[in-house]
């Protein structure tokens, strides 16, 4: 009789213990994944930073599409200084036409026209144009830059001038045309640029005034 009772309180004492073990072990399992992975994500972020970058770019720390910042700029030329020379933006590198009369200004009279065209590019194989409206005729006695034209260079009845340069050519382009009679007294619209493979750039323009006579 006392051998039985021993043996049902072990049997009821191990069946108690397997029921709190089911209990235990879940939750005990759940923590351990748990804590794996906040020790995962703790790892992922600090221990490794090169696989994640900060959320927050410190104040300071140059833009990768920026490097120049404003407050200090690169220096001029470098192809990240957003105003380096020779960019079409910067007004001291457009191209420049000046026109003037040398010994009158005045309508019917007999002058000299000296034209001045600074394209303010390097220049490669190209031509150089000049513009002219009614009543200005350029002839083979005119002289691009102490030269003489030639007669293939004058076109439209001499309204347009053209002529070949290339890389050792001037930087500036001087047109003296000689002993023309003025026109009209008005405002006479000039235009030079640069010509290319069949396409015009560096085009710029000017007025030249003539009086009237008195």
């Amino acid at each position: 009789m006392l051998k039985r009772k021993l043996i049902r309180k072990i049997s009821i004492g191990l069946v108690a213990s397997a029921a709190f073990l089911s209990m235990l072990l879940p939750t005990q399992y759940a923590s351990a994944r748990e804590t794996h992975t906040k020790m995962h994500t703790k790892c992922f972020h600090f221990k490794w930073p090169i696989f994640c970058p900060p959320k927050h770019r410190h104040p300071h720390w140059p833009h990768p599409g920026h490097p120049c910042k404003p407050s200090n700029p690169c220096d001029p030329g470098k192809p990240d200084n957003p105003n380096k020379p020779g960019d079409p933006g910067n007004p001291t590198k457009q191209p420049t036409l000046e026109a003037k009369t040398v010994q009158s200004v005045i309508e019917w009279t007999t002058s000299d026209i000296e034209i001045t065209y600074r394209p303010n590019i390097s220049i490669g194989a190209s031509y150089v144009v000049f513009h002219f409206p009614y009543r200005f005729h350029a002839s083979t006695r005119d002289t691009l830059n102490g030269k003489t034209l030639d007669s293939t260079q004058i076109l439209n009845d001499g309204q347009t001038v053209r002529v070949p340069v290339n890389a050792l050519s001037s930087s500036e382009f001087k047109l003296v045309m000689v002993r023309k009679t003025l026109p009209n007294a008005g405002t006479h619209k000039i235009t030079a640029e640069l010509q290319q493979n069949g396409k015009n750039f560096n085009h710029t323009e000017t007025n030249l005034l003539i009086a009237p006579r008195k």
